[in-house]
């Protein structure tokens, strides 16, 4: 375990940052292949099922199937996790050291930390969800009953025969407060994940650690992940405008044909999982620039173990 830096760490200006996401997202696409080809079908597959049950099915029982996919993603939700996100934690601070190892490599060191991963990643989601349950048992408990005649949402909101127009706003703020607190609960906790696994640090420790860091340079930290986000957006966007395009012509002539929904289903598929290695790219920068590697206080690396050959029993970092 690497000691915490014990002055703030300057960070790079934000035109280098820019460039070094690039950089280290572009060279962890190819050992991390395997990986994101199996990002891709599974997200393809997903989609397309989606497309024809909607196609094939009426909307009730479209409705009903979109149980079934929505099941697969929420029990997969960890597997994925373990088996491809922290391993480019690894595979990206690698690249940043020089000496870069193999995706399989970074993956045995990801699972050597799965009860840790889990365990950080159950507290992170409870504190996530904290703050939007407060918000809307808050709402709730402001709001009386509804009359035995209304039902549904009516009747939540204290209506008759018509919504109240005032208890919808509440509502409707609430949920927006709610979703702003898990994104600032989000924001402290983006450095929880990667203090489990490049550091080994344990899961109360690692939302500790990611609190101090991110608090120690807010302004630079929060500067460089809106500027990230919004050029993200801007090429998203950008990408997957000829989809949006073929699918609004479908929907002004009647009806998005099926050919065009599994079409748009692998292209915007193949945009996010290429850019998903720059997004985490973005996270392991910002991270191994507040704790950099070479700590103060770690141990000396002796000579010869620095320049050995990296092999599949002496990999670095491993």
């Amino acid at each position: 375990m690497r000691p915490m830096p014990t002055s703030p760490v300057p960070l790079p200006r934000m035109g280098d940052y820019m460039q070094s996401v690039w950089d280290v997202g572009r060279r962890s696409i190819r050992p991390a292949l395997p990986a994101l080809t199996f990002l891709y079908f599974y997200r393809v597959g997903v989609g397309a099922y989606l497309a024809v049950a909607n196609r094939t099915f009426n909307v009730q029982d479209a409705a009903n199937l979109d149980v079934l996919p929505g099941l697969a993603i929420a029990a997969s939700i960890l597997p994925m996790f373990l088996l491809v996100y922290t391993p480019m934690l690894p595979v990206q601070e690698s690249i940043l050291a020089g000496r870069p190892i193999s995706f399989f490599t970074a993956a045995r060191r990801g699972l050597e930390y799965a009860w840790n991963l889990t365990l950080s990643g159950i507290l992170q989601g409870l504190a996530l969800l904290v703050p939007f349950l407060i918000v809307c048992i808050g709402v709730a408990l402001t709001i009386p009953l509804g009359s035995e005649k209304a039902s549904g949402l009516g009747s939540l909101l204290g209506a008759g025969n018509e919504l109240d127009t005032a208890r919808v706003l509440a509502v409707v703020v609430g949920a927006v407060v709610g979703l702003l607190g898990m994104l600032v609960i989000g924001f402290f906790l983006m450095f929880a994940t990667p203090a489990v696994v490049l550091d080994g640090q344990g899961p109360v420790q690692s939302i500790g650690t990611s609190i101090r860091l991110v608090l120690s340079r807010l302004g630079g930290i929060l500067s460089r992940v809106l500027a990230f986000g919004f050029l993200s957006f801007v090429v998203l966007i950008v990408l997957t405008l000829p989809t949006s395009i073929l699918e609004q012509m479908g929907e002004i002539s009647g009806g998005v044909p099926l050919p065009v929904k599994i079409a748009s289903v692998i292209w915007s598929s193949a945009v996010a999982v290429l850019f998903f290695p720059f997004g985490i790219a973005s996270l392991t920068v910002l991270y191994r620039t507040l704790v950099p590697a070479a700590a103060p206080g770690s141990a000396p690396v002796p000579l010869e173990e620095e320049f050995r050959p990296a092999i599949a029993t002496n990999a670095p970092f491993e």
